[in-house]
């Protein structure tokens, strides 16, 4: 059964303090009244964001634990659960500067379990046994949440006893109160260690404590208040107690209801309400307001007169200083003639004097519909009749100069309100002269009968502009209107202008390509000369001589780009059906009446008959053949090797040869130590072999039965570090990764300028000689087109066809082209 226990707590929000903070929280689980878990949960923020975020979240778990009905750990992972995910949804959302996590410490209780949860900082004290323990986040779990992916708590279970307490509390506290001071705190007198830490901590900005008690069963008398249907009185857990003394708790009557209780405090009994009584806190002190001594002061009559102090009022107050005066007369007059009439006269039934003569009306109708009755302030309500008694009423004497003295404090210049005139109060404004108001002479045309001021120079006045929005309104219609009479003309002019230096640079552009004799350097005057026509047509579409100009540039560089299309492209196979896998070549090497394709998808070589498209393997990776992955291809020509003989490299140093007649046989190989095989090409008898590793070229000369001798370094140079690709035949030429192409001729290495191309090779082919005149033929696979070199490197000619699209291998052989397509054709192009 779980048993109520005690709960206080105070909060610190932006310097204010509070008996209930928006960070922490007191929950109940799904369950019978009796057997339902309990749920104390604390939060604090640990970003800038976190602290005002930290109240939603506690009330998101709050809303998460009503609905749970598990074991304790497993109800707080689910509700450590949910908040990280509110965190996350929030973070997601939200810029870096607004990003929030907090920390967040939870104490759950069912019957006798008890299980306290802890992620990022977090601090708890448990008083048990007569000690107090302090429980921390370790290391793995001081993360904040919000920070990680994993919000798993540092789940710690531990004895909740009649007697015990636990306090948690956010750890800002921990900057200013070490382990020993809040340990020795806690361990004081229930109803003192709320108030003994707020006095302490009263200065942090934010910070939010709760204390948790166990009743101390022992303590409790026997037979107390529950068996008499009242609760015996426990103590008051008070975070406000301070130096003022409390309040005494107020008294229960027998038809009230004991409710006198702050729920914030404590934790209500299954079907009745909390037992305890808090004591209202006597209410602070204010301080007395300063006094100073009245004193006349001389106050302008004109402000006198405006707060509605004017001659005309004063000779009100006059008049009523005297009607008082003879009503003080008359009632003396009548008490000391009547004697002793029922125990004495009263002022109830003294006569009122009034004027009674027909000259006394008149006056009295002149000056109720009078000007100045306007502005006189009403007569005070006369005052109710009181039982006078004749040794208590003033003399008329003391009451006349009693009036006149205060009608003289109030305004000195009303003591002789007959000698006193509107011009002379006027006069008195300013300590220099000079009246502050004006007499008029004439009133009227000011005022309208209805009592008004007249509108009409009111409205119209306030209808005029002031001078400098009228100075302003003019400079800027102004300038409006020069600007819409001359702005256009100038940008015409400026458009003219423009449009002439633009067609004088093209020309300049134009005349300096025609005598230029390096392709690079015209194609680079023909391209600024296109730009600056493109912009001179743009600013002035209507002139014609930039678009005939348009149009002699773009021929100039039509030629440069030198593009031509082949006589024929013929399919000769097709591969798409051809193996388990798509055929990817890597090299397409060309036999008279055979082609072969490296295929490094399955580390084959596969031969296609040119007359009929007939397909086969002929290499295949094969350990126990000693055949390992084929690497490169190349034909021979010779008598050591065989007239139209594949030649194969593989990957354990292994040299092939093939025919259609003999078929695959192994060739002897001198490999030196450490070769490693980047490419191989053959010229007359001798076998190349590019090591891109050690930069070197080697050259094998023919023996008995294939290249058994030891090499010689034909080339070493670090130029030959990224090549790729490898063609030999008077010299040396080698294709870049880069697909910078290089020249060798000896030991110096020339790098192909390709100038007048209109865009670089991105990518490594082999390089194939075409023509009898040397020129040099790469295949450009990212744009789809076959481009020609002179031996000297400048650009020539490129090739562009319909078919050329995904091309993937290129070969020459007696000067036609063969091209492999990623769809799985062989085709052949005629020039």
């Amino acid at each position: 059964m779980t048993e109520p226990l005690q709960v206080g707590q105070f909060a610190i929000v932006d310097h204010e303090p509070v008996d209930r903070g928006p960070n922490a929280g007191i929950f109940h689980g799904r369950g019978p009244a009796d057997d339902r878990a309990e749920l104390y949960a604390l939060a604090e923020g640990t970003t800038p964001a976190g602290e005002a975020f930290a109240g939603h979240v506690v009330s998101a778990i709050g809303s998460a634990w009503h609905t749970l009905d598990l074991s304790l750990t497993g109800a707080l992972r689910r509700v450590f659960d949910e908040a990280r995910r509110n965190l996350r949804d929030w973070n997601q959302k939200s810029i870096a500067q607004h990003r929030v996590s907090i920390g967040l410490t939870c104490f759950a209780r069912r019957g006798e379990n008890a299980v306290i949860a802890q992620a990022g900082p977090s601090a708890i004290f448990h008083f048990h046994g007569g000690s107090v323990r302090a429980y921390y986040s370790d290391e793995e779990h001081a993360h904040p949440v919000g920070t990680s992916a994993s919000a798993e708590p540092q789940l710690t279970r531990l004895p909740f006893e009649a007697g015990d307490r636990l306090l948690l509390i956010s750890t800002a506290a921990l900057h200013e109160l070490d382990d020993e001071l809040i340990s020795g705190i806690v361990s004081l007198p229930i109803d003192r260690v709320l108030p003994d830490l707020y006095r302490r901590l009263q200065g942090l900005r934010n910070l939010t404590a709760v204390l948790v008690a166990s009743p101390d069963e022992a303590a409790r008398p026997a037979g107390d208040a529950r068996d008499a249907g009242h609760e015996a009185p426990a103590p008051v857990i008070d975070a406000t107690a301070g130096s003022v003394p409390a309040l005494p708790p107020p008294a229960i009557g027998e038809d009230q209801e004991e409710d006198a209780y702050q729920p914030s405090l404590f934790i209500d009994e299954p079907g009745e309400p909390a037992r305890v009584v808090l004591h209202e806190v006597a209410p602070r002190p204010i301080a007395s307001t300063l006094r100073f001594p009245e004193a006349p002061v001389d106050v302008p009559a004109p402000l006198r007169r405006a707060a509605g102090d004017s001659l005309l009022a004063a000779l009100a107050v006059e008049r009523q200083l005297r009607v008082a005066m003879a009503h003080s007369a008359t009632v003396a007059n009548t008490m000391a003639a009547a004697g002793s009439y029922q125990g004495g006269p009263t002022w109830r039934n003294a006569p009122a004097t009034t004027e009674s003569s027909p000259a006394a009306a008149e006056r009295r109708r002149q000056r109720n519909g009078s000007f100045s009755r306007g502005l006189v302030r009403g007569e005070a309500p006369p005052l109710p009749p009181v039982a006078a008694d004749p040794d208590t009423v003033p003399p008329v004497e003391e009451l006349a100069a009693g009036i006149r003295a205060s009608t003289t404090l109030a305004s000195p210049s009303l003591a002789s309100p007959a000698a006193t005139t509107i011009a002379t109060e006027n006069s008195a404004a300013y300590p220099h002269g000079g009246s502050l108001v004006r007499v008029r002479d004439n009133m009227g045309g000011r005022w309208k009968g209805g009592g008004g001021l007249s509108k009409r120079r009111s409205t119209t006045s306030a209808q005029l502009p002031p001078t400098w929005l009228v100075v302003i309104i003019g400079l800027g219609i102004l300038l409006a209107l020069v600007g819409y009479l001359v702005v256009p003309g100038m940008l015409e002019q400026d458009r003219s202008a423009r449009y002439t230096s633009l067609i004088d640079g093209a020309q300049r552009m134009l005349a300096t390509a025609r005598v230029q004799e390096d392709p690079g350097e015209r194609r680079k005057a023909l391209t600024e000369a296109q730009a600056l026509l493109l912009e001179a047509q743009e600013t002035s579409p209507g002139h014609p001589e930039a678009g005939e100009l348009i149009n002699e540039v773009a021929g100039a560089i039509s030629t440069l780009d030198a593009v031509a299309t082949p006589a024929s492209v013929d399919t000769l196979a097709d591969l798409s059906q051809f193996g388990d896998k798509p055929v990817t070549p890597l090299r397409l090497t060309m036999g008279e009446e055979t082609a072969y394709v490296l295929d490094s998808s399955s580390s084959q070589v596969i031969a296609v008959t040119l007359a009929n498209g007939e397909k086969s393997v002929i290499f295949a990776e094969d350990k126990a053949a000693g055949r390992g992955r084929p690497i490169a291809t190349t034909m021979a020509n010779n008598a050591e090797i065989g007239r139209n003989t594949l030649v194969i490299a593989d990957s354990e140093k292994g040299l092939w040869a093939y025919t259609a007649e003999t078929g695959l046989r192994r060739l002897a190989f001198a490999a030196p130590s450490g070769l490693g095989i980047t490419d191989i090409a053959l010229w007359e008898r001798d076998l190349f072999v590019l090591d891109a590793a050690q930069s070197t070229v080697y050259r094998f000369s023919p023996a008995d039965s294939g290249y058994g001798t030891a090499p010689r370094k034909h080339l070493s140079t670090p130029d030959l570090a990224a090549a790729r690709r490898l063609m030999v035949d008077d010299e040396i030429i080698t294709v870049d990764a880069n697909g910078a192409i290089h020249r060798f001729a000896g030991q110096v290495s020339l790098v192909l300028s390709g100038a007048g191309i209109d865009k670089k090779i991105a990518a490594a082919e082999v390089p194939q000689s075409l023509g009898a005149n040397g020129d040099i033929a790469i295949l450009d696979a990212a744009a789809d087109r076959i481009v020609v070199f002179r031996r000297d490197g400048t650009f020539d000619r490129q090739y562009r066809h319909k078919d050329f699209q995904g091309l993937t291998a290129f070969a020459v052989r007696d000067g036609v082209g063969y091209v492999f397509t990623s769809s799985g054709h062989l085709r052949r192009i005629t020039w």
